[in-house]
């Protein structure tokens, strides 16, 4: 009966510490706050190429705990009819997540490499894949693997033994489709965010993939590398990012988009993670997939120059 008794404290002091740490979580968390929280959440390794420089990989070193789930190979996006970056179907991305050991309950940490700003594109596109999926427990490690490193925080070189999980999504609507940017896109009532580079919105250069250069009729230009402070994806401070966004609604449903929805959730992290505009989606099909159809208007400044 005591042993029992002992138990049943001692398991709610867990529940209750656990509770409490979790309370603090926010969508970007500090090397201190998953040093301490660690071995109560799962942390997702989603460093690549885009990211790692010489010498580094995930079996070299990385956080332990972490498994490995790489951005460009894991299955977080695809391709359909020559459109890259695409949202898989939802029992795809149910099978990944649950061969990374992650449950419904679990509180997930993605961690990207946090050596360029584009990198920072990575965790914030699986972010929004949680989202999407109905999972509100999740964060990003600020400055990524960098930020632990640098911090002289123990790496890891061992393998992390994950069991296979049932994951069950609970999708929701926070991306939208080609016909329904199509359906919104002349009205006042939607505004269109382009997270691309000005060369690229004003049609000066374009993506490889893209079919045409330019951008979505009445969309305004917000670069996504506007919101950091350093070419390693250092984030400006909120009062920075609030002024970088002032132009965008807090009112009208938002529209992010890029060329293939990477850049586009950045903004849509920031903007609704951040600084909590409400509304605001992805259209991860981009500029890649609208340019792809010819029936469909594309704006060049030598267009609106005349």
């Amino acid at each position: 009966m005591t042993l029992h008794y002992k138990s049943i404290i001692s398991a709610l002091a867990f529940m209750t510490t656990t509770a409490t740490a979790f309370a603090d979580a926010t969508p970007l968390v500090s090397v201190e706050w998953l040093e301490s929280n660690k071995a109560n959440v799962d942390i997702i390794d989603l460093r690549s190429k885009i990211g790692l420089q010489e010498g580094e990989s995930f079996e070299t070193g990385h956080i332990p705990g972490a498994v490995k789930a790489d951005y460009l190979k894991a299955g977080w996006r695809t391709s359909k009819d020559g459109i890259v970056g695409l949202l898989p179907e939802v029992s795809a991305l149910e099978e990944l997540i649950g061969k990374l050991g992650v449950t419904n309950d679990d509180h997930v940490v993605l961690v990207s490499a946090g050596n360029k700003i584009t990198d920072f594109g990575s965790a914030a596109r699986v972010y929004w894949t949680f989202k999407q999926l109905g999972h509100d427990k999740v964060s990003i490690l600020e400055g990524g693997h960098r930020a632990w490193q640098e911090a002289g925080k123990e790496l890891s070189t061992e393998a992390t033994a994950v069991s296979q999980e049932t994951y069950k999504a609970n999708p929701q609507s926070l991306n939208v489709t080609l016909n329904e940017v199509n359906a919104s896109y002349q009205s006042d009532a939607v505004q269109l965010i382009d997270g691309r580079p000005e060369t690229q919105f004003i049609g000066e250069a374009k993506h490889k993939k893209a079919a045409r250069a330019g951008h979505i009729p009445n969309a305004e230009n917000l670069d996504n590398h506007s919101f950091f402070s350093s070419p390693k994806g250092t984030l400006l401070k909120s009062e920075e990012l609030a002024k970088v966004a002032a132009n965008v609604s807090d009112d009208k449903p938002v529209i992010s988009y890029c060329n293939t929805g990477h850049w586009a959730s950045t903004n849509w992290f920031i903007l609704s993670e951040l600084l909590g505009k409400k509304n605001v989606k992805v259209y991860d099909g981009s500029m890649v997939e609208w340019s792809a159809k010819p029936e469909l208007p594309v704006v060049k400044q030598s267009d609106s120059n005349g």
